[in-house]
């Protein structure tokens, strides 16, 4: 228990997590999207199952692993900014190491302000392929099926770019107020 608290310290909330609606829906539309199967894996349904169990897992594991070990530097440094470098897959839509940091937060210090508006997510020079569009644009969310608004979830806080990108590669500004 000890060890694991290294990696993982809030256990029940790092198991309720997985059993969210907003979290199924990033791990279905963006988590798993990720997952490639072995060639020996992609001609036998169990193996590939099997194989796609282990990569959710493994993927959900490392996420809470970054998570508390940024929690627990930043709890132990009040007035600390941490930034992280990370891919884009592990920190896209607010589901991997970023989303959980607010949840470990708490749990390690109850009294912690850290909650979702603390925490920026920043993708750098993002393009179709990682924004998992199907097309030449970026996509900008998850759940915009009217059974999921209530869980609809923006791919970042922002978009940095080190050049202009080409104009339709951004459908429409992100943040339009």
């Amino acid at each position: 228990s000890e060890r694991r608290d290294t990696y993982v310290s809030d256990a029940q909330g790092f198991i309720a997590l997985t059993q969210e609606p907003k979290f199924k829906l990033y791990a279905d539309k963006s988590l798993l999207k990720d997952y490639k199967p072995s060639p020996s894996e992609a001609t036998d349904e169990a193996a590939t199952k099997a194989g796609q169990a282990n990569f959710f897992a493994e993927r959900i594991l490392v996420h809470e692993a970054c998570a508390t070990a940024i929690s627990k530097w930043a709890t132990s440094r009040p007035n600390s900014m941490v930034v992280t470098i990370a891919p884009i897959p592990d920190v896209r839509f607010m589901g991997g190491m970023n989303g959980r940091v607010p949840r470990v937060c708490q749990h390690l210090n109850p009294t912690s302000l850290v909650n979702e508006e603390a925490v920026t997510t920043i993708l750098l020079n993002p393009n179709a392929r990682e924004t998992l569009s199907e097309s030449k644009f970026l996509r900008l969310e998850i759940g915009t099926a009217p059974n999921n608004w209530t869980y609809q979830t923006k791919i970042a806080d922002y978009l940095w770019f080190s050049s202009m990108p080409k104009v339709n590669m951004i459908p429409r500004m992100m943040n339009e107020q």
